[in-house]
């Protein structure tokens, strides 16, 4: 028993000093520094990590999904540059850190890991809304009341109140 434990050490060390078990880092940043990072940079990927279903439910405008299950040892399709800034999320904390620990091992030199959308304060949209929203060719997200909405493309609708619909359908508010 001795022996086999003296072996496992020097295996270890072996293993060590070859930079087999290196330790990969990743940066953990504020929500505030995400926050920041959303606003005011480009050519980030925001990454979600949760399920499917609750990225559905309700995510970060902007973001992708690539549930950590779904993260091994292979280069992810949706993430082919791995210099480019990866902001990783989950619901916690708990799967990002995973994730991003797992990116971080497949050679992602860019990856902030920012929690969990539980404590995100920004905006969060369902993928239900953000199709609406996509699928508007007149903006009505941009206006600020179904009046100022229905002034500008009033023609387009038999009445008021169909514009009206149609403006919260397509993320006015």
């Amino acid at each position: 028993m001795k022996r086999a434990m003296i072996c496992l050490l020097l295996a270890a060390l072996v293993l060590m000093s070859a930079g087999v078990c290196e330790e990969i880092y990743y940066q953990q940043i504020t929500q505030e520094e995400a926050a920041r990072i959303l606003d005011g940079e480009a050519g980030f990927i925001l990454l979600d990590v949760r399920t499917e279903e609750e990225y559905d439910e309700g995510h970060i405008p902007g973001a992708v999904n690539l549930p950590n299950e779904d993260i091994a040892a292979e280069e992810p399709e949706l993430l082919p540059d791995r210099d480019q800034m990866i902001l990783v999320y989950c619901r916690s904390g708990r799967r990002s850190k995973e994730a991003a620990a797992k990116l971080a091992a497949m050679g992602y030199t860019q990856v902030l890991e920012f929690g969990g959308i539980m404590d995100w304060t920004g905006e969060v949209i369902s993928t239900e809304a953000e199709a609406l929203i996509e699928d508007d060719p007149f903006e009505a997200a941009e206006y600020g009341s179904p009046e100022d909405f229905y002034e500008d493309y009033g023609d387009n609708f038999d009445d008021f109140e169909e514009a009206e619909e149609y403006y919260y359908e397509h993320g006015g508010w």
